[in-house]
This record gives C-alpha cells, structure tokens and sequence, in this order.
C-alpha cells in the first residue's frame, strides 16, 4: 500500500508543495477548472512524480 497525497487547488504554490513532501507518494490533483488541474498533472509528471 502506498501513501497518497491529494493536492487540492491546482497552482503554483501547491505545486510546489506537492513537489516537495510529495516524493516517494502517488499525487492525487483536483481543481475546480480541469484545465489547471492537467497543466499541473503534466508538469508533476514530466517532473518524474508519481500520479494517481
């Protein structure tokens, strides 16, 4: 079983903050505009984050 972070409010701070307690975790993003949320999914993942 892994340890699952959900970042809630998909910008830039988030992000940053997802980036960093989120390592070794599967990322779970949700915002109210579903395109900030696959922007910030895409960068996480180019950026070698896990997901899910």
């Amino acid at each position: 079983m892994k340890d699952v972070l959900l970042l809630v409010g998909a910008g830039q701070i988030g992000m940053a903050i997802a980036r960093r307690i989120g390592f070794d975790k599967k990322i779970i993003i949700g915002d109210k505009n579903l395109v900030n949320a696959k922007k910030i999914a895409d960068i996480m993942y180019n950026a070698g984050c896990k997901m899910g």
